[in-house]
């Protein structure tokens, strides 16, 4: 090898290793914030973000804030409060606390909730160290101090689970505003909001909760017809709620009867095409068509909307009740194999999926 080619390659070869090194010199130099506003918020949201959770429920998910524990007579496991809101859970049935990705959902033990306030508090319990954010206004009767301008935080998980613990900031606007006809029940605030946020808290910049975020206003009607609104959000006042939070007493709270489900919603062919387009099907359908999922189990993770199940345990599925029969004397753990036609572009292809009940 030539002098001149051998000197190009070890040129090239101590740009990489120094561009190697520098790479992994700046990989592991930790974040200095340059200003202490912002390490301040940082911080803070680091912290408070430990106790905020997304409460799921057979439709969907709502959010909230582990406030309370206490430890469970003769076991080691401890009982879990979380404030979200009425609506998050009014319909009942089955729900799980989700904590993030790679964490493990817990099953709800029990729940109780005020509609009018539209404040909810659902238990569950576990041998996990959990942090409990304090609230002063539920635990000391104090009252905390929210002022016009103060810099607020929603956390929450907004439109799907995938956005865990999403972060927005705003100011408070209104430190008192009418809400379901009770006078000061919520602040408003432009901290945005989306679904799933609902339940979720509302700090200040001392890291206190503030509020349970509740609801935004989507429309504003003015003479050129409606149009969107734009940082109108409420949130329950944490000093108007404390008092009905405070009140629960142990005959207050409902429990949640969980049964083994496969965590679909099905429908017969026939009546899917009587208000859907036969296109989402194959030609000549056969089976069940899938219409929405219980978010509290996982058959989500594996299947879609308008999958066509044909087939269950090596069993042809031409109705809701061929499949009602491979479930009879459920139980938890079973696990269950579907053939499925999913449309996949343009063209219907079969794939296959297990399911276990939970």
């Amino acid at each position: 090898m030539n002098k001149r080619l051998l000197s190009i390659l070890m040129s090239v070869l101590l740009i990489f290793t120094l561009a190697g090194c520098s790479l992994k010199l700046r990989a592991e130099v930790p974040y200095v914030s340059p200003h202490p506003y912002e390490e301040l918020r940082i911080n803070m949201i680091s912290l408070v973000s430990q106790s905020v959770v997304v409460v799921k429920t057979e439709t969907g998910h709502g959010s909230g804030i582990i406030f309370k524990s206490e430890p469970v007579a003769e076991t080691n496991l401890t009982l879990y409060y979380v404030m979200t809101n009425h609506h998050v859970v009014e319909d009942g049935g089955e729900m799980r606390i989700h904590f993030g990705a790679g964490e493990e959902d817990i099953n709800v033990r029990d729940f109780a909730s005020y509609e009018l306030y539209d404040i909810a508090v659902v238990r569950f319990e576990t041998n996990r160290v959990l942090r409990v954010h304090p609230v002063g206004p539920i635990n000391d009767n104090t009252i905390t101090q929210i002022v016009v301008g103060q810099d607020v935080y929603a956390i929450g998980t907004p439109q799907d689970i995938k956005k865990f613990n999403y972060v927005t900031q705003g100011i408070v606007s209104m430190v008192s505003y009418p809400y379901n006809n009770i006078p000061g029940l919520t602040l408003m605030h432009d901290a945005e909001l989306n679904p799933g946020n609902s339940g979720g808290p509302l700090f200040n910049l001392k890291g206190d909760l503030i509020g349970i975020n509740v609801a935004k206003v989507a429309n504003v009607l003015t003479s050129d017809g409606s149009i969107a609104a734009e940082g109108l959000n409420y949130s329950l006042s944490i000093n108007k709620i404390a008092p009905i939070v405070r009140g629960f007493s142990e005959a207050s709270y409902t429990a949640v009867v969980r049964r083994p489900r496969l965590g679909i919603t099905v429908q017969e062919v026939a009546t899917f095409l009587e208000t859907n387009e036969a296109s989402l099907l194959p030609a000549n359908p056969i089976g069940v068509v899938v219409i929405g999922f219980d978010m509290t189990r996982n058959a989500h993770e594996q299947m879609e909307l308008y999958d066509l199940i044909v087939e269950m345990n090596g069993i042809a599925i031409t109705s809701i009740a061929d499949l009602a029969a491979q479930l009879s004397n459920a139980q938890f753990g079973d696990s269950h194999t579907l053939k499925v036609m999913r449309k996949v572009g343009t063209e219907f292809q079969q794939f296959t999926v297990t399911i276990i009940l939970s």
